[in-house]
């Protein structure tokens, strides 16, 4: 029987695409641990949604996340952590630390810009002393705090809830040093699982191995992920489960031309819904604040232009 004391709770917020980047991070997790885990992904279906446009979840797990004291039934301790992650050494070396009177407790950021906007992807929560109800959090929107300023968490903490305590590399953003416990990969359009040449995307490669080789997960899960467009096709060549595979198509040049072949689309599913959370809030603007709409799209049509001018030319041109 497992230790409820030894048992580590962990929560994962995870879009229902990322079904093979979530059980990666789980396995990686065990593969380092002797503690009891138990596993549970969040999503916004925890949280009611706000009839505001504007403060449309970005993400299916945005809100999730602050019913986790309520899911751990405001008692003892839990973590947080994203999808799209993998993790190198044992989770007790966080589950185990003291609070000190702090509520939540992240990753020890060494400069004032590193991590910006990503402390709360990895969070060590006493769920004891967070009194957080989602529907009440929800309905505060637009009044106490914006969309950003709730993502942040900090308008729902006092002076002393958040200690950065956990030590360095608990979440290291797209980088691999000898201080990296866990990694992770924050743009979604050159994750490894949908984009064949991230520089360390050879690590989550060789975790899929492991998996693949002690029977934690089946070719049958892949092959089906890949025909539900979740994952690349060519993840199937860089694992030797496709009956074409060869060493010579294996180079992230080949992977990318075979996956642009196939017709593969990175993260088409969860981009489509971010786009129309997005259309939804613009439309919103645009109906309420005229003036302000249209400040904000040509703001937005400047900054394309100066970042992608080219791009931005032929698509004004097709347009016309």
């Amino acid at each position: 029987m497992a230790d409820p004391e030894r048992t580590a709770r962990i929560f994962v917020g995870a879009h229902a695409t990322e079904k093979l980047a979530l059980e990666v991070l789980e396995y990686s997790i065990r593969r380092h641990t002797a503690l009891d885990l138990d596993f549970q992904t969040i999503d916004n279906s925890l949280a009611p949604m706000p009839t505001d446009a504007r403060f449309l979840p970005y993400t299916n797990f945005s809100y999730g996340r602050f019913a986790i004291p309520k899911q751990a039934g405001y008692t003892g301790r839990a973590i947080y952590m994203d999808s799209d992650m993998i993790v190198f050494r044992d989770i007790a070396e966080i589950w185990d630390m003291p609070f000190d009177g702090a509520k939540i407790l992240v990753e020890k950021i060494t400069d004032g810009t590193r991590g910006k906007g990503r402390l709360t992807a990895v969070m060590m929560m006493n769920c004891a002393a967070l009194d957080w109800d989602p529907a009440e959090i929800v309905s505060r929107l637009g009044i106490d705090y914006d969309y950003s300023e709730l993502m942040s968490i900090l308008p729902l903490l006092e002076e002393g809830d958040l200690r950065d305590t956990l030590p360095l590399g608990w979440n290291s953003l797209d980088e691999y040093t000898p201080e990296t416990r866990l990694l992770h990969y924050t743009k979604i359009k050159t994750q490894p699982w949908v984009y064949a040449a991230h520089p360390l995307g050879y690590l989550w490669i060789d975790e899929v191995k492991r998996m693949l080789a002690d029977g934690a997960l089946s070719s049958e899960t892949v092959q089906e992920e890949v025909t539900s467009g979740h994952v690349r096709p060519s993840l199937l060549l860089e694992l030797g489960l496709s009956e074409h595979a060869s060493k010579s198509q294996c180079t992230p040049e080949q992977l990318l031309k075979f996956d642009r072949r196939a017709g593969f689309v990175i993260h088409k599913k969860l981009i489509d819904d971010m786009n129309a959370k997005e259309k939804a809030r613009l439309e919103h603007d645009r109906t309420t604040d005229p003036d302000a709409y249209w400040r904000a799209r040509r703001r937005r049509m400047w900054r394309n232009f100066y970042r992608h001018p080219v791009r931005f030319l032929t698509q004004e041109k097709l347009r016309w």
